[in-house]
């Protein structure tokens, strides 16, 4: 009995002693963005990191940015990390927001080679946002958003997909990984700086882990809607040679495949839902049934051409795959699938794609018949 007390006593005391291996916060470089560009002085790559300065935080109540910026060479990406502990304390990456390529450098490096160790390093989350600079990828990281840091400013616009449909949906370190896992090509979001500010502007798309093209802006609101993914926002178009602004409320979306003679179909019908928000038009009649559907006809036929447009550059033009259907031939064909996934690009290229789209205004405000015509 003596003998287990003794015991007892020893287990209290270790749950007393804490975690061996803490360390205070003050002693740690916690990592919340990362910009990958070519190295200097013959190394291979540059690692531009945003850190978080805990003591900056709320000090005298300025509305300083609370982090600074480290930028270091190497041959390799964990070295080029272990060297940045000459400058700073080590490098904590669990709070690690955006991680910033450059097009020089994934042109010049296969981006499987340059996340090879972010993917083999488990301190680093797979939810870190993945984005593509035209240019230095550093230099958007030393952009101060009115004391926002930067890597917080892009993370934050990212989140702005129920305010416009102009913007992907944040990809991640796990989303890329995956894909380059399968040899299949994808897309990311693009920064840039736009008279000193920082924008998500159309996307990059990589083939062969390398960068292949870019898209706009408007090629992504045209993608969102062949692909379904809408939150909100709000869509151009004219009447009667007039603008007016349709603002979505909801889609619905549905994809049907088909396989013949070694060839996909894909149908895809959605419904919009939304509201006449704006329209230039002098002659309006928002309370006519028969103007509220001359309206959703131009918003019909409007969306389709955009869709239509996209279509036929990715399959004629660019011949790569950045939409989801291949996720609908891996379920609905999965033995077929096997094989075809190593030339998927290909086999999309060579599908029917059928693109339907109807539209509704559920609410037009309280302006309507404005004069006599």
């Amino acid at each position: 009995m003596k003998k287990k007390g003794i015991l007892a006593a020893l287990s209290l005391l270790l749950l007393l002693t804490g975690c061996w291996d803490s360390r205070q916060i003050e002693e740690l470089s916690i990592a919340i963005g990362l910009a990958m560009d070519k190295g200097e002085d013959d190394k291979k790559v540059k690692m531009t990191y945003q850190f978080l300065v805990p003591k900056k935080i709320g000090q005298n109540g300025s509305a300083q940015d609370p982090t600074k910026i480290v930028a270091t060479s190497g041959n390799t990406v964990h070295q080029t990390i272990r060297s940045t502990a000459l400058k700073n304390f080590p490098v904590f990456s669990q709070h690690l927001h955006v991680i910033i390529f450059s097009e020089d450098l994934a042109s010049d490096i296969s981006l499987d080679a340059l996340i090879n160790q972010f993917i083999r390093d488990n301190s680093i989350r797979r939810s870190s946002e993945v984005y593509m600079a035209p240019g230095p990828a550093g230099r958007l990281l030393k952009i101060d958003d009115a004391g926002d840091p930067a890597s917080e400013a892009i993370h934050s616009i990212a989140q702005n997909r129920a305010s416009t449909i102009k913007l992907l949906k944040p990809v991640t370190l796990g989303d890329i990984s995956i894909k380059m896992q399968k040899g299949m090509s994808f897309i990311m979001p693009r920064a840039v700086e736009e008279k000193g500010q920082l924008q998500l502007e159309g996307g990059a798309i990589l083939k062969n882990n390398k960068p292949y093209a870019n898209i706009s802006s408007a090629q992504i609101e045209a993608l969102n809607l062949l692909m379904g993914k809408v939150n909100g926002g709000v869509i151009e178009s004219r009447h009667q040679g007039h603008l007016f602004s349709y603002e979505v409320f909801s889609i619905t979306h549905r994809v049907h495949i088909t396989r013949e003679n070694d060839k996909y179909k894909f149908t895809v019908r959605s419904h919009i839902k939304g509201r006449l928000s704006e329209d230039w038009y002098k002659g309006e009649d928002s309370f006519n049934p028969n103007y509220i559907r001359a309206i959703e006809r131009s918003v019909q036929k409007d969306i389709e051409k955009r869709v239509r447009q996209l279509i036929d550059l990715l399959q004629h033009d660019l011949k790569v795959d950045i939409t989801d259907f291949s996720d609908y031939a891996r379920i609905n064909y999965p033995k077929r699938w096997q094989k075809d996934q190593h030339n998927w690009d290909k086999h999309f290229s060579e599908a029917d794609i059928d693109y339907h789209i109807n539209a509704t205004i559920q609410d037009f405000g309280t302006k309507g018949a404005t004069q006599a015509r």
